[in-house]
């Protein structure tokens, strides 16, 4: 039966187009066959992401198959192979929705958007927003390593990791407007690193208590954003 997981679409194709950043095409070995344009076919896709998550979650990325996954959401292995070529194609479309779901996040208390929000409620604003991208998600413990041990799926991360620096860089810029572009870069970048590792080790590995993780990160984010607004 094709029905979506209770985990709010997490690896869905549903995104919020207004405010999606755009990552690179991928190779052709790993492009899906064809995109969905219907509710059951976009319902279908979701399933086979979703279902694809939970697999990786239990049984790690070398022995998941399209099989596997089939057999776990209730399809036929030809209704995967109808939307993707092989199991690596299925990996990178995981990568690629999660990448884009916290562009979303980061982008959505971006100053453009208007609102009152100073720096700092901004960066709390987005923090808070992006950890909820990090809370109890199937097979996003071993898709972070694979980011970066994964040939094609580190290109995608890095041109992830180079929207997510633009979009901070230009809300710092705006509530810094003397900063140097550098340090605005540099600053977003750092934000961006340090913000993600918190995050995977309070959230993802659970390596101590979240609350106070969070406390240390949030005086890590205006130790960062003091000195652009301090400059001259």
């Amino acid at each position: 039966m094709e029905t979506v997981s209770d985990q709010g679409l997490f690896y869905s194709t549903r995104m919020k187009k207004s405010t999606k950043a755009s990552h690179p095409a991928p190779a052709p070995h790993l492009a899906p066959r064809r995109l969905p344009t219907q509710e059951r076919a976009r319902a279908t896709v979701d399933l086979v992401l979703e279902t694809a998550a939970a697999e990786i979650d239990r049984l790690g990325f070398d022995k998941l198959t399209t099989k596997r996954i089939a057999a776990a959401a209730g399809l036929s292995v030809g209704a995967i192979y109808e939307y993707f070529p092989n199991k690596e194609a299925i990996v990178h479309a995981l990568a690629d929705n999660w990448q884009q779901k916290v562009l979303e996040a980061i982008d959505a208390p971006h100053p453009r958007h208007g609102g009152n929000r100073d720096v700092f409620a901004y960066l709390n604003d987005q923090f808070s927003l992006v950890a909820k991208l990090y809370q109890d998600r199937p097979g996003l413990g071993a898709l972070i390593p694979m980011l970066t041990s994964v040939p094609d799926l580190a290109a995608l991360g890095r041109a992830h990791d180079d929207l997510a620096a633009a979009n901070v860089a230009s809300a710092l810029a705006h509530y810094a407007p003397k900063a140097d572009a550098r340090a605005l870069d540099a600053a977003a970048r750092c934000i961006a690193i340090v913000c993600h590792d918190v995050l995977v080790a309070a959230l993802v590995h659970r390596v101590a208590p979240a609350d106070l993780l969070f406390a240390n990160m949030r005086a890590c984010l205006v130790a960062i954003a003091t000195p652009l607004i301090l400059a001259r």
